[in-house]
């Protein structure tokens, strides 16, 4: 009687989350084809219930940031593709369509160049998804048990030899991609980007109102978030230069 009762509710449970992913589905569905007629606002607001549903996905923003881009608030846009990256980062039609957002924005900073190194190793994080990476990692771990298990069993010399240094190998290359796979999701789940929404924005050189003016941002600009105090971020551009604004005049990636 126990175990049907359980069975039951479990039944119960999925039938719930089936609906609610049918919901879900309906409502982008839904918001798509408004997209498709040109109801760019009001395929916005069903974007929106549907991450109001706990849905995310780089397909989501990427149509999210196509409508801001039509109804020409490049700034909402540039954010929802930057969003839309964080999922699929090398997708190409996403950088694509920043690109021409980003040509609409005032503030044209260059970048400082990053180390070869590191950029290299940015492109390998990015390369595959952090679960991809993750199941990887996992494959290569038992592979190199695999390897070390001829070492341990068998009677051949060669063959010892040959499984000890193979699952070396296989056992770093395995840890290499769990890095990579962590990597890859903290930089997901913890990025501090941000973008600017209030059309003109004067960094100051303190977090308060009376601090010295440094420079002046506009929206669209992408900043980097290196410190907070009560209301004001600690900000730097991709040029290097550094200052402090309102947390009102950004919206986080």
């Amino acid at each position: 009687m126990k175990k049907l009762f359980l069975h039951i509710v479990f039944l119960f449970l999925l039938t719930l989350q089936l609906n609610a992913g049918t919901a879900v589905d309906s409502l982008f569905i839904q918001a798509n084809d408004n997209y498709a007629g040109g109801y760019y606002m009001q395929a916005i607001e069903l974007y929106e219930s549907v991450l109001a549903k706990g849905m995310e996905s780089g397909e989501l923003y990427f149509n999210f940031g196509n409508a801001y881009y039509k109804l020409k608030n490049y700034p909402k846009s540039i954010l929802q593709y930057e969003r839309a990256l964080l999922f699929d980062p090398r997708n190409e039609d996403i950088k694509h369509n920043l690109a021409k957002a980003r040509m609409y924005i005032i503030d044209k900073i260059d970048e400082i160049p990053e180390f070869v190194i590191k950029r290299w190793i940015n492109s390998l994080i990015t390369l595959l998804s952090s679960n991809t990476w993750a199941i990887l990692s996992l494959f290569t771990f038992v592979l190199g048990i695999v390897f070390l298990l001829f070492y341990f069993l068998s009677y051949k010399l060669m063959l010892r030899r040959a499984g000890f240094y193979s699952g070396i190998i296989v056992l770093l290359l395995s840890l290499t991609m769990f890095f990579l796979s962590f990597r890859a999701k903290s930089l997901f789940i913890s990025s501090n980007e941000a973008i600017i929404m209030t059309p003109t924005v004067t960094v100051k050189s303190s977090p308060r109102a009376s601090g010295t003016d440094l420079f002046i941002v506009h929206e669209g600009t992408k900043i980097l978030i290196i410190d907070s105090l009560e209301t004001w971020y600690e900000i730097r551009l991709s040029d290097g230069k550094q200052g402090w604004l309102q947390q009102k005049d950004v919206e986080p990636i």
